[in-house]
């Protein structure tokens, strides 16, 4: 597969973090953001941002602080969830036209806060970590708090982010410790969200870790969010990192793709 990354301009963000664009995005084009969740970077998304890329649709991409290769700074274990979501908001302003985002996990979450003041057009949260104010939420035991968070095994990473499949050998050593604040914010239910964007989908992972994503939870965290639900039984967690073909992929190039038409033909593009 074609390194997109290769291809796309490398900025760096003001509080660290760095932003991913295509090269020839031209202003008031339409656009699509990603933001990765815990441990990942960028380039988790490099199989969609290829398969969008050569489809002629503008695409961009974070590295959050201290990911994706990003040097970690020495108060990583204090960088929050609001921290995160500046980044994103730094990265919203480099974008010279209307923004569709999609945000995985621990990303989603940092998106949904973002997106309390950054005027994105719509959401696509996938395998979503829930707003701490959803009704009903559970939560997770926390993590140490003075120290960064190491990654999941490789044991651990193929069984809970990667439904057991062996694609798991091939990306565990992109994978870098979290910030413990970050991840505590979102298990201990810290971050509350007052939805903004009304337009967005929700997709859920069949093949999920009961402990973070109980049965029924992104089903009500769509509810709450106002956004349509679709279950993809067979996905894992890390559903982008499957193959571009898999029914993942085309659900969100299918949702995207409508969505990106409708600002285009909004904007006389």
């Amino acid at each position: 597969m074609k390194d997109i990354f290769a291809d796309l301009r490398e900025e760096p963000l003001p509080g660290g973090g760095r932003l991913w664009r295509s090269r020839d995005l031209h202003a008031g084009q339409p656009s699509i953001l990603f933001v990765h969740g815990a441990y990942h970077g960028a380039w988790c998304f490099g199989g969609w941002l290829n398969a969008l890329a050569g489809k002629g649709v503008g695409v961009a991409a974070v590295d959050l602080p201290g990911h994706g290769g990003l040097p970690q700074p020495a108060d990583y274990a204090r960088r929050g969830i609001s921290d995160y979501a500046r980044c994103v908001q730094e990265a919203a302003t480099r974008l010279n036209g209307p923004l569709v985002a999609l945000g995985h996990s621990l990303g989603a979450l940092v998106l949904t806060k973002a997106a309390e003041t950054v005027d994105f057009e719509a959401l696509c949260l996938v395998a979503p970590s829930p707003a701490g104010n959803l009704p009903g939420v559970a939560s997770v035991s926390p993590v140490p708090a003075d120290v960064a968070k190491q990654p999941p095994a490789l044991a651990d990473y193929r069984a809970v982010y990667l439904a057991g499949s062996d694609v798991a050998e091939k990306w565990h050593g992109h994978l870098v410790a979290e910030s413990p604040r970050a991840l505590n914010e979102r298990y201990g239910l810290k971050i509350s969200v007052q939805p903004r964007i009304r337009r967005g989908i929700v997709i859920e992972a069949g093949q999920e870790d009961a402990a973070r994503h109980p049965p029924g939870q992104d089903k009500a965290l769509a509810a709450f969010y106002g956004y349509r639900y679709i279950l993809l039984p067979d996905a894992a967690h890390c559903m982008m990192l499957q193959h571009p073909g898999s029914d993942s992929y085309r659900v969100f190039e299918n949702w995207a793709l409508e969505e990106l038409g409708r600002l285009t033909q909004a904007e006389g593009i």
